[in-house]
């Protein structure tokens, strides 16, 4: 291995700069740079210790570092690769879901690879924010509010999708095009097509791999109950009393099928199979799912906005239940224990003694959820109609916002569609309360 020549300095001389100390030590550094560049370490993906947490207190048991941690950080290292180099999957037909020379474009430090290529785009865009690992815990993440978008429960918001399904890859890229208003999310339509790509496809892949890890954690290698394989004084309280009540027999046998199903779970086939695959099937079947709406009817808009006024105010909808008879999101339901599904994950309302602990592994502090003040007119997942169309038909995922009961039309959410966008901010309800002067002088 080749030796670097450095060059050796005392104590004194880096204390007294008349001794040359400060030059000296300033040609050393400038050599060291010039030899090996700037070091910084590389980037690497955390488990999910939110996840792994939950699990444990769930199971009263912690989980196992050399059977339990360590495979599943392998898995997804093996099948994913790093933030600096990213892999696709094993899985037949990824190809059709994630482009790895785009991910390479996003993945790494910013700058450009030897052929003069972009890299490490979302590093510079997008990782202050939504953190390395897509968490949405980034370093400015506990500023902003919203918080940032947590990806890897593969959940998200503002799609063309009903709920419970995955978005598109157009959904994904619209909201990169165009940021989410009335939040930190900015437009980035500056950026060049390639590069939007690029980014639409990088939050794919964190997606896909955060849902990865949470099937792992949650039900895979987070089934097992590892006390017999632990030395005595690494079990807590309850897998102590468990070992305990075991005989010599019976603790061999579940240590054999405890090293059965971490070898089955640890195969790549059972991993492309039975976890990554079905993943990235759900994604693919949603860019045929897109919720069908049928072209908005000829209508007189003053008559539309006074239909969807009625409708607005009316039980067959329930709006104002949640947005308030003023539309300011101040309904009855304002003020019940709302919190969103990335919240709820870990933080309970009616038993908050566990949220220490969660809050001491890096989780954000919780935010009550509030309805949407319409009166305002931002609208965070945009004001196209067919944006407010599919918020009212598909409800917002992770939100509180449910679907559009059945029994209301296609036509009465266009209606609805028409109140708020156009309606709402010159309807009476908007209006300020006339002034009443006080303590007039009468004249004669």
């Amino acid at each position: 291995m080749m030796r670097q020549k450095t060059t050796s300095m005392s104590a004194e001389d880096c204390r007294d700069p008349g001794r040359g100390g400060w030059s000296r030590w300033l040609l050393a550094a400038l050599g060291a740079v010039a030899t090996v560049g700037c070091y910084s370490p590389a980037a690497k993906f955390e488990l999910n210790k939110i996840a792994i947490h939950k699990r444990e207190l769930e199971n009263e048991a912690t989980f196992s570092q050399q059977y339990q941690l360590t495979p599943i950080a392998k898995i997804l290292a093996d099948q994913f690769g790093t933030p600096d180099e990213p892999k696709l999957p094993n899985v037949p037909g990824i190809e059709d879901f994630l482009d790895l020379e785009k991910l390479k474009m996003a993945a790494g430090p910013y700058g450009s690879d030897k052929d003069g290529k972009q890299r490490g785009l979302y590093r510079q865009h997008c990782v202050h924010c939504h953190g390395i690992n897509g968490d949405g815990a980034g370093p400015t993440a506990a500023f902003l509010n919203p918080y940032p978008r947590d990806y890897r429960p593969g959940k998200f918001k503002f799609k063309s999708t009903a709920s419970g399904l995955p978005p598109t890859h157009q959904d994904l890229k619209r909201i990169i095009e165009d940021g989410a208003a009335g939040t930190a999310m900015p437009s980035f339509k500056l950026l060049s097509e390639d590069e939007i790509e690029a980014l639409t496809q990088y939050v794919k892949y964190l997606s896909l791999r955060g849902e990865a890890e949470l099937y792992m954690i949650e039900a895979q290698f987070g089934d097992l109950y590892p006390a017999v394989m632990k030395p005595a004084d690494k079990r807590n309280e309850e897998e102590q009393k468990y070992v305990a009540e075991l005989s010599p027999e019976e603790i061999e046998e579940e240590k054999a099928e405890f090293l059965e199903e971490v070898e089955f779970f640890e195969s790549e086939e059972n991993i492309v199979d039975e976890v990554i695959g079905p993943i990235v099937d759900k994604w693919l079947d949603a860019e045929e799912e897109v919720t069908v709406i049928e072209p908005k009817p000829e209508m007189d808009i003053h008559e539309s906005i006074e239909k969807g006024r009625e409708l607005f105010f009316s039980s067959k909808t329930g709006c104002a239940g949640c947005h308030g008879e003023s539309a300011l999101g101040d309904g009855q339901t304002a003020e019940a224990d709302f919190y969103d599904d990335w919240t709820r994950f870990y933080y309970d309302p009616s038993d908050p003694s566990t949220l220490e602990g969660y809050l001491a592994l890096g989780a954000l502090e919780p935010r009550k959820l509030r309805p949407r003040n319409l009166r305002q007119g931002v609208f965070r997942g945009g004001r196209r109609p067919i944006d407010i169309f599919w918020r009212i038909r598909n409800g917002i995922d992770g939100a509180k916002m449910p679907a559009a009961p059945p029994i209301v039309t296609d036509e009465e959410i266009w209606h609805l569609v028409d109140f708020v966008r156009m309606g709402l901010p010159y309807d009476p309800l908007s209006e300020n309360e006339p002034h009443q002067p006080e303590n007039l002088r009468e004249r004669n």
